[in-house]
């Protein structure tokens, strides 16, 4: 499955055990299958930021996400 993650950074390995601050859901690594919704995420951050730039980092993730929160949005949802 393909997940997106929007940030100011390029992110070449995620890390899903520590969190630059206190999250909506807690702490973690926060991906999303809505392209359109992690590119306004990485403009956001971008904008709070005053950053450069703004990137889309793209993972391939297993389907089987046993191990890990799942929070799902159906309305959100790319199928």
């Amino acid at each position: 499955m393909i997940v997106y993650h929007g940030s100011d950074l390029i992110v070449s390995s995620p890390d899903v055990v520590h969190s630059f601050r206190p999250l909506d859901f807690g702490k973690g690594f926060y991906v999303t299958t809505n392209r359109e919704q992690a590119i306004r995420w990485a403009r956001r951050k971008t904008d709070i930021k005053q950053s450069a730039k703004a990137y889309l980092n793209i993972f391939e993730m297993k389907e089987d996400d046993s191990g890990f929160k799942v929070k799902g949005f159906p309305d959100d949802l790319n199928e």
